[in-house]
């Protein structure tokens, strides 16, 4: 069973890579977070995220001393939200996709979640990723 913790989570600014809106999600994700990796000279130390804004998926970096903004200059700035989320950790999600998707569907329907604001991944790294959700 997974255990899901509320937190309040402060806004985030991050440059991003977006996918081709008309494509499915899965298809838009990876080519946005291959295209984000291959900008930045490491991805040691840098904080990703990803979340999906009107179609579109958003492969993300926060903006900070870890990354050199002049390597991500040219890659449009979007803020992540402050807020109340639920926090849901996966571990091995890269073995199974649709473990995300599900577990993203599953608490999209809490009674508390919040459709004003985007669900959020936060890869902590290429096995484990939090889903936070937005809750009221």
């Amino acid at each position: 069973m997974p255990t899901d913790t509320i937190v309040a989570s402060p806004a985030i600014t991050v440059a991003y890579v977006g996918g081709d809106a008309s494509l499915p999600i899965p298809e838009q994700a990876t080519y946005a977070v291959d295209r984000l990796e291959s900008l930045l000279p490491s991805l040691r130390g840098q904080k990703f995220f990803g979340t999906v804004v009107d179609g579109q998926y958003r492969a993300c970096v926060r903006l900070g001393s870890e990354v050199d903004e002049k390597v991500v200059s040219d890659l449009p700035n979007f803020g992540l939200p402050a807020g109340r989320y639920v926090h849901r950790r996966l571990v091995d999600w890269d073995h199974d996709i649709e473990l995300l998707v599900s577990t993203v569907n599953e608490l999209v329907n809490r009674p508390d979640f919040d459709p004003t604001r985007y669900v959020i991944e936060h890869y902590r790294s290429h096995t484990e990723v939090v889903i936070r959700v937005p809750v009221h």
